[in-house]
């Protein structure tokens, strides 16, 4: 019985209650008896209705635990109690987390008490500041403590500190068992460095499961963790990187724990730069050197679950078979390819001398993954720490032989059906000039000419003047330029379907400068653009003859011998003809194209402005092996 009075007044200086009255008597009347354990009952229900609200996940889960709550399921109108709260947490993405690991520890024990289970998530630390988990043990709860129940949901009552129909966890016992499995999983001796990962306020036993490790073990930092603490994280949302693929996958609960702690180490500042191998070959040697193209620099960090891209265009080298690799590494490497450990390996096909337009994407320190273009199934090589980047290196070539300029000249018929059929042929004319203008950077490496031409007959047209056979030769310009130098070439009516001038055009383009000995080396390339053969020297049944009597052979043979490729661009054969004559013109066209087009023939519809460009590219030559690199600019 309380007797600290204060000036004779009937209240207790200490606790503050009143000394009358039937309690203080010592006799208790049955309403109070009711008053207390209704009272007692209201408690009891308040408390299984919170750790109800937090166990649930969703409404069956809810229904479920409201047939063990004590004093029943809540009222329509009754509210959950507030969930109390804990001793304040340093922030999870807080400056303690960088500080530790930027002293290089050997070894980081992450450890939480989750509704899934006890886990403890080892991570080394790399000498570029790469967290790297290479171990890690979980046990379920059942597994530690066999009173819990069996079910998954009310197990989670009971962690949320509910008692309900249940039989009672003792806490005794459930201390004793938390701190064997902390003996078994965290030897004392090494000393080991603890960051325990502190649970939500409200999930009482995890609460005092986290007290007793940090009552057992010298914690170097506690970290908040959060509300997705008790999300199962999928692989898809929560990628990880290749040393924790494999051993992350033995139990749902392992992988969940470490992409919790791989949270909490993806706000973590990058401590090396975050590079990209490439090669370059040097314009005016041709030698080939390793590259390093900075995708993420030091010192960039990110939010929780933020990523940030980056897009780098790399270039194909001369042949653009294989695939090529695309080591990530974290800083730059020596001369010898040592000094930068490798953070990831992608790969990737590129065509020769193309270029690709590659998206990275940066999860956290050391994880960089392609997502642009979609790489397919051996895309990612799967250990990075099998490339060996000295040996890698070694395998460069010596030095690119720049191939001959490329000396490309057109013919192209502008004479048509209709006005469609020619403006066709001019737009592929433009469409290989800009594509070969891409790759001459420097305007040093191509030059294009053209020569248009008509039908024989004469006539008075709109579309070009009368009698006109030709178009004055543009020549020897850079490919850029030609667009706007064809700018003024009509296209005309075709007169007859047999034959064009195309001879004429061949004679002009066979009666330009030749080459001589000592000039420099060029690759000359015509392209023959058009729809019908040229005209034969003499009539051909009824394929009409040239009226200046040209033979196209004989241009053909010239250009052949001052180092012409002829190509031809010609459309295919149309199909069964209705009669002999008809026969014989078609097989007279069939001969002359298979003549002119002998170094190749492409088809419209079938073959592209990009397909005809690789065909007409001289061959880059390699001194050693096959560059294994993609290159960090163009060739050309």
């Amino acid at each position: 019985m309380c007797t600290s009075l204060e000036d004779r007044r009937d209240v207790c200086a200490v606790c503050g209650w009143r000394l009358h009255g039937d309690l203080v008597l010592g006799a208790l009347t049955a309403q109070d008896l009711a008053d207390a354990e209704a009272a007692l009952g209201a408690a009891e229900h308040a408390w299984d209705l919170r750790a109800a609200a937090l166990a649930a996940r969703d409404p069956d889960e809810r229904r479920r635990l409201d047939d063990i709550v004590r004093g029943g399921p809540p009222e329509p109108d009754e509210g959950v109690p507030d969930t109390p709260e804990t001793v304040p947490a340093t922030s999870w993405h807080g400056p303690e987390l960088d500080e530790l690991c930027q002293g290089r520890p050997e070894e980081l024990s992450f450890v939480e008490a989750a509704a899934d289970g006890l886990h403890l998530t080892r991570v080394g630390v790399t000498e570029a500041g790469i967290p790297v988990p290479y171990d890690a043990g979980s046990v379920t709860w059942r597994a530690v403590l066999p009173a819990f129940d069996t079910g998954e949901t009310l197990r989670r009552f009971q962690l949320a500190g509910g008692r309900g129909t249940l039989p009672p966890v003792d806490r005794g016992e459930f201390d004793a068992a938390v701190e064997g499995w902390l003996t078994a999983s965290l030897p004392a001796d090494p000393e080991p460095v603890v960051v325990l990962l502190r649970p939500p306020p409200g999930w009482e036993l995890l609460r005092r499961a986290a007290a007793v490790v940090a009552r057992t073990r010298p914690v170097r930092l506690e970290l908040a963790v959060d509300g997705v603490w008790l999300d199962e994280p999928s692989e898809d949302a929560c990628p990880m990187p290749s040393p924790w693929r494999g051993r992350a996958e033995d139990a749902l609960e392992r992988r969940a724990a470490l992409a919790r702690v791989r949270r909490l180490l993806r706000t973590l500042p990058l401590l090396a730069d975050h590079t990209l191998l490439l090669a370059r070959a040097d314009r005016d040697t041709g030698a080939v050197r390793p590259h390093s193209h900075v995708l993420f620099p030091a010192g960039s960090r990110l939010g929780p679950d933020e990523t940030v891209t980056t897009e780098v265009i790399v270039y194909g080298g001369a042949a653009g078979h294989a695939p090529l690799h695309l080591p990530v590494l974290a800083g730059a490497p020596a001369a010898d390819g040592s000094g930068a450990p490798v953070v990831t390996v992608h790969q990737v096909t590129v065509g020769a001398l193309e270029p690709a337009r590659l998206t990275f994407v940066l999860r956290g320190p050391g994880e960089v993954d392609l997502v642009a273009p979609a790489a397919h199934k051996d895309g990612r090589l799967p250990e990075p720490a099998v490339l060996d980047i000295p040996r890698l290196l070694s395998r460069l070539p010596r030095r690119m032989v720049r191939p001959p300029r490329l000396e490309l000249l057109f013919t192209v018929e502008l004479s048509g059906a209709d006005r469609a059929e020619t403006e066709e042929r001019l737009a592929f004319v433009r469409d290989v000039a800009a594509l070969l203008a891409r790759r001459d950077h420097d305007g040093s490496a191509v030059r294009v000419g053209a020569v248009g031409h008509y039908d024989h007959a004469d006539y008075e047209s709109t579309w070009a003047k009368e009698g006109t056979l030709l178009r004055a030769p543009v020549l020897a310009r850079p490919p850029a330029e030609l667009p706007a130098a064809l700018a003024g070439w009509a296209p005309a009516p075709r007169r007859q379907d047999a034959v064009s001038s195309l001879e004429d055009a061949l004679h002009q383009v066979a009666s330009l400068p030749a080459r001589h000995p000592g000039d420099a080396e060029v690759c000359r390339v015509l392209l023959i653009v058009g729809h019908r053969p040229p005209a034969p020297p003499r009539q051909h049944g009824v394929v009409p003859a040239c009226p200046r009597a040209t033979d196209w052979r004989t241009a053909l043979t010239r250009l052949r011998a001052d180092g012409f490729r002829v190509l031809a661009r010609v459309d295919a054969p149309a199909g069964p003809v209705p009669d002999a004559e008809s026969a014989r013109a078609e097989r007279y066209a069939t001969e002359a194209w298979r003549t002119l087009g002998a170094d190749g023939v492409f088809r419209p519809g079938t073959d592209s402005a990009q397909d005809v460009v690789r065909a007409l590219d001289p061959p880059w030559r390699h001194e050693g092996p096959e560059c294994p690199l993609a290159f960090a600019a163009p060739l050309m």
